[in-house]
C-alpha cells in the first residue's frame, strides 16, 4: 500500500529529526528540562496538515507536549512561536501546513 502524500509529508524523517534536537540542544525548549523523555512536537498539529519539517517542529519534554497538544497549546503558543521567530527571521505558521495544491 502506497504512503499517502500527505503522510510522507507530515511525518518525521530522520535527518529532520536530528536537526532539531541538534538546534534545541536536546532540551525541552519550554521549560528547559533534559532528566524527561524529549519528544517531537508539531507546532502546526499533524491533524491540521502540520508538516514534518524543522521551522514546524519544536522538542518539548514529554509533560510540555502532553500540555502542549492539550488545554496547554494557547499558553505555550506564543512562546514556541517566538522560539522559531528567533531562528527563522521569515518563520510563518501558515507556511508550516501540508497542501496538496
Amino acid at each position: 500500500m502506497a504512503i499517502s502524500e500527505r503522510k510522507k509529508n507530515t511525518d518525521i524523517d530522520a535527518q529532520s529529526r536530528k536537526e532539531v534536537h541538534e538546534r534545541d540542544g536536546h532540551r525541552c525548549v519550554y521549560c528547559g528540562r533534559t532528566d524527561k523523555p524529549i519528544e517531537l512536537a508539531h507546532f502546526v498539529s499533524r491533524a491540521h496538515g502540520g508538516k514534518g519539517v524543522p521551522r514546524n517542529l519544536v522538542s518539548l519534554c514529554i509533560d510540555c507536549h502532553k500540555r502542549f497538544d492539550g488545554a496547554g497549546r494557547g499558553d505555550m503558543q506564543g512562546y514556541i512561536e517566538s522560539y522559531f521567530k528567533l531562528h527563522y527571521p521569515d518563520w510563518e505558521s501558515q507556511e508550516q501546513v501540508f497542501r496538496r495544491w
